[in-house]
């Protein structure tokens, strides 16, 4: 893992999504390697929203649009910690899956969208797919 890539990936996983009303950041997968998870940090970043519910009993944060930077940084927080998560923006039609064994899956139904994230990240081992819109 480069880690100082973190913040670059989730600034790019975040703006990719857009344009959006909405964003759900769903955490999936806790406590896989628990060495790796800031507990400690995760509450305070949701203290600021006044959310004091437990990650198991609120897996789940609701980002607006103007909250891209606030998106941002669950997001490096939840890849430092080895979380499984979804993100899922409305009204478009897109999903991303990030997993903690390393890879992501991003599903949209925007062609454009694939060409874009696969020449953002040249050389990579990322494989896009065009989902149609049903």
């Amino acid at each position: 893992m480069n880690w100082s890539r973190l913040h670059w990936i989730s600034g790019f996983l975040a703006s990719h999504l857009q344009p959006f009303d909405e964003c759900l950041l769903w955490v999936t997968q806790w406590g896989v390697w628990p060495s790796s998870e800031n507990y400690h940090l995760f509450y305070r970043l949701r203290e600021s929203y006044r959310e004091h519910r437990s990650l198991p009993n609120a897996p789940g944060h609701l980002f607006l649009k103007h909250e891209t930077a606030d998106l941002t940084s669950f997001l490096e927080l939840a890849l430092l910690c080895g979380w499984d998560f979804y993100l899922l923006p409305a009204p478009t039609y897109a999903a991303v899956f990030v997993s903690h064994d390393e890879f992501v899956v991003i599903n949209t139904d925007a062609a454009d969208a694939v060409q874009q994230v696969n020449e953002s990240l040249p050389g990579s081992a990322l494989v896009g797919e065009v989902t149609p819109n049903t």
